[in-house]
């Protein structure tokens, strides 16, 4: 499998979720990241992890239908690097992806390109 994908998603946007959204589409280690944020960072980081969930489901072809999107973990590596994991079903259904990904921001949107192979 191959695949390319690339999301794009108006950061003010979110600051329309609920907590409770928040919880259900995003990773409880992202969960507990964003909770440190306030404001636009905090925003700016929502919306850039939300692109790369949506940019992952593109590549896969799947739409987020195809994911769980809270068993999807955006981390930045010490570098600053950011590098997406699988866990759960969505692990389950993709073993051994390679996963390449960039993320953006720029007042008012934030990008994300997702590259699989596997």
């Amino acid at each position: 499998m191959k695949g390319i994908g690339i999301d794009i998603v108006n950061i003010a946007r979110m600051s329309r979720l609920t907590e409770y959204t928040v919880s259900r589409l995003f990773h409880p280690e992202e969960v507990a990241q964003a909770a440190q944020l306030h404001g636009e960072a905090r925003l700016e980081f929502l919306a850039g992890r939300f692109a790369a969930k949506e940019a992952l489901a593109k590549a896969l072809g799947t739409g987020l239908g195809g994911i769980v999107t809270s068993e999807v973990l955006v981390e930045n590596l010490e570098d600053g690097k950011p590098c997406m994991h699988l866990y759960g079903k969505t692990a389950e259904r993709y073993p051994g992806l390679s996963i390449l990904l960039s993320i953006s921001h720029d007042d008012p949107s934030a990008i994300a390109v997702v590259l699989v192979e596997g």
